[in-house]
């Protein structure tokens, strides 16, 4: 071989080489292309998930799908990369699209509320779950003839968790969308909503309901505002029965708008599931640092995890 040719064949190796580790190496951390990220190589946030734990979440996937299929694919692959359990979800504006969405995820179900709004429009709440260790049964809306306190009905079912050995944990979950925006008149009807939905887990669990209670959503307020204009009194009151994890979460903030950061996605628990969380943890995901993208194609809501220690699950995905 002459020094040219084999200064090109060198050449070449090394060029294939390089593309390979590249390959090979290759995380996406962010993108503004319309590639597919359900592409096996993709991957657009850290894992969460820890398999002997049970890991719930809420998030409002902001009138998903946002950027239509872009989103449809980024909510997927986000859903795959983190690896939770459960999630409770906020403002879906299309059935078909949340379906399509379901379809990118093997052993995943969803559920969604039946609610429209006057004009037929609407932006449901739902339940996705890992289907291969979760039930979830007897979904139903609750408050649905109270718009006033309720503009979009809150989302009720009885949620089983499983491993080899049999159930672990099964308690009732109530997924929330509360009243947005400030004001004294959309303060107040959020005060209602609280005082109502209080007052309905008391009385269920006093007919014999299982005690087990875990509500997530979009309250849309904030559980530090003093006392005169905190909408949660009737559950921050109640301390013996009711416990928010998202009360110690100190300077995180789950609404990222361009002009205001707060914490308004609350996850509330019954003492008795308090006992079943354990030394669990909860934090707000700020997956919007990883992927850079996230405000553009998913939410100005990041999700909030709670991590439930007091068992292992051994779970097999």
């Amino acid at each position: 071989m002459n020094h040219r040719r084999y200064l090109i064949h060198t050449i070449g190796i090394v060029f294939i080489t390089t593309l390979f580790l590249i390959n090979c190496n290759r995380r996406v951390v962010d993108t503004n292309n319309t590639s597919n990220p359900s592409d096996s190589t993709t991957v657009l946030v850290q894992r969460r998930g820890q398999t002997d734990r049970f890991e719930i979440a809420t998030w409002n996937i902001e009138n998903f799908p946002k950027a239509n299929s872009q989103t449809i694919n980024n909510v997927a692959q986000i859903i795959k990369d983190l690896d939770l359990d459960l999630y409770g979800v906020e403002e879906i504006t299309s059935i078909r699209s949340f379906d399509d969405m379901l379809k990118k995820l093997p052993g995943w179900k969803g559920v969604l509320s039946n609610d429209t709004y006057g004009n037929g429009s609407y932006q449901k709440t739902g339940i996705l779950y890992k289907s291969s260790f979760i039930s979830v049964a007897h979904v139903q809306n609750i408050f649905e003839d109270d718009s006033y306190a309720f503009p979009r009905p809150p989302l009720e079912a009885y949620v089983t968790v499983k491993d080899l050995d049999g159930i672990k944990f099964d308690f009732n979950l109530i997924v929330l969308h509360l009243k947005a925006k400030g004001g004294s008149s959309n303060e107040a009807r959020r005060k209602s909503a609280c005082e109502k939905l209080h007052q309905y887990i008391s009385n269920e669990i006093a007919a014999g309901a299982d005690s087990d209670f875990v509500v997530i959503g979009d309250w849309n307020d904030q559980l530090n505002d003093p006392p005169e204009s905190n909408v949660f009194e009737p559950f921050l009151k109640d301390s013996d029965q009711f416990t928010f994890l998202t009360l110690g979460l100190t300077n995180q903030y789950s609404y990222i708008s361009s002009t205001y950061k707060s914490l308004i996605d609350q996850i509330l628990l019954t003492n008795s599931a308090l006992r079943e969380y354990g030394n669990g943890t909860c934090e707000v995901l700020y997956l919007d640092q990883e992927y850079t993208s996230y405000v553009s194609y998913i939410s100005d809501h990041r999700p909030v995890m709670a991590r439930f220690n007091g068992f292992k699950l051994n779970l097999q995905n």
